[in-house]
C-alpha cells in the first residue's frame, strides 16, 4: 500500500513523511499530554516508505531531557495530543515540526500521517482545534 501512495504523492511531502516522527504513547493510543508522558514511539521511514518502530521510556525526564532524546534521534516531526506552553517554546527553538491536538489509536493516527488525513476532525483531541502547519 506504501508503494502505491509514494506514486501518487508529490516529492516534497514523501520527504516530509520519510522524516523521523515522535507521538507519545498510553497504551495503543496517542497520549494526552507530551510533557507528562511515559512512553515515546518513534517511527523512521526509509526510502521504500517502510517503517520501523522504537520506543523509548521517558518516565521522570525533565523536558529538557525530552528534548535530548527527540534531538539524539534527529526527530522532525512530533505528533501529540496536548502540550505545554513551555514545552512549545521549547520546541519552537528547534527544528521540529509541531503537529499538537491529536488523539485516537496510534495505528490509525500514523496511517492518516501517511496519507496527508490528521486534519480530519475525528484525530482532534475534544475542545481543541489541531496545530497542522502542513
Amino acid at each position: 500500500m506504501l508503494r502505491n501512495l509514494k506514486k501518487k504523492m508529490p516529492m516534497d511531502w514523501i520527504f516530509a513523511i520519510m522524516a523521523t516522527i515522535a507521538i507519545p504513547i498510553f497504551k495503543s493510543r496517542v497520549s494526552p499530554v507530551f510533557d507528562t508522558c511515559t512512553r515515546l514511539l518513534l517511527i523512521d521511514f526509509d526510502d521504500n516508505l517502510r517503517l520501523t518502530r522504537k520506543e523509548f521510556d521517558l518516565d521522570n525526564f525533565s523536558l529538557h531531557e525530552r528534548l535530548q532524546v527527540l534531538e539524539k534521534n534527529a526527530v522532525t516531526v512530533i505528533i501529540c495530543g496536548g502540550i505545554s506552553g513551555v514545552f512549545h517554546a521549547i520546541l519552537s527553538n528547534s527544528n521540529i515540526q509541531l503537529i499538537s491536538g491529536i488523539c485516537g489509536n496510534v495505528d490509525e493516527v500514523i496511517k492518516a500521517h501517511i496519507e496527508g488525513r490528521l486534519d480530519d476532525p475525528c484525530f482532534f483531541m475534544p475542545g481543541y482545534k489541531a496545530c497542522n502547519p502542513m
